[in-house]
């Protein structure tokens, strides 16, 4: 037989009962009043996913694969330091500078910027380069700092000397190590000093000197220390 419940118990239930009746009753009646808008919240959902999966599986993913193939002779092209051939391509195939234009939001794309950047810097096409580098993007530290570098040059190459030590100094500090830092911190100070401020490239050769001591550029600035400390 089962066991009887409770007044106390019985009334909770009622109350329970009671308040799920009202959700529901309150959510039919929201949901009658507002159904337009509802079902057409829906509907944008809807679109916004379908929309998202056709550009990704139609437009980015075959985008994605054309440029990749692409790029396959302007990167052998700059490997084999054939920089004009590289950046234009050879009449059949594309260049980086096409690449980058055609191929513009590919991961190809944003390399073939890059790619353009330096065989631009390379040919001498100073303004060039820094409109491509400027573009290209990327979570690796060491082409960060490239990248960086190569602004830098761009714009030292220009006597534009506050944007190259700008660059410089983006460059060594976007990868903290033995390779790339030294040589961007050795050209800012190089960059300081021709511009004729000597405290602060005196500044950065004694870092230079201090955090790197066994690169080529952290034993040159030992040099270069002592030269502007005899001069003060």
């Amino acid at each position: 037989m089962a066991k009887k419940k409770a007044p106390i118990e019985n009334d909770f239930l009622e109350v329970e009962n009671e308040k799920l009746t009202h959700a529901f009753t309150d959510a039919e009646y929201y949901f009658e009043k507002y159904k337009n808008i509802i079902l057409g919240a829906i509907a944008v959902i809807a679109v916004v996913i379908g929309g998202w999966w056709a550009y990704n599986n139609l437009i980015k993913g075959p985008k994605e694969n054309k440029a990749k193939d692409a790029i396959f002779f302007a990167q052998r092209y700059f490997e084999q330091d054939s920089m004009n051939l590289a950046l234009k391509g050879d009449g059949v195939h594309l260049g980086f500078e096409a690449i980058a234009k055609q191929y513009s939001g590919t991961a190809a794309g944003n390399r073939a910027a890059f790619g353009a950047g330096v065989a631009s810097l390379q040919l001498g096409k100073y303004a060039d380069a820094v409109n491509y580098l400027q573009k290209f993007s990327t979570d690796d530290a060491v082409l960060t700092a490239r990248k960086y570098g190569c602004l830098g040059d761009a714009y030292a190459e220009q006597n534009q000397m506050d944007k190259a030590i700008e660059n410089y100094k983006k460059a060594a500090d976007a990868a903290d190590n033995d390779l790339t830092a030294p040589t961007y911190l050795f050209r800012a100070a190089l960059a300081l000093e021709q511009k004729g401020n000597k405290k602060d490239a005196l500044e950065l050769y004694k870092k230079l000197n201090t955090n790197y001591p066994n690169s080529q550029e952290g034993a040159a600035a030992e040099i270069y220390v002592a030269k502007l400390e005899a001069a003060q």
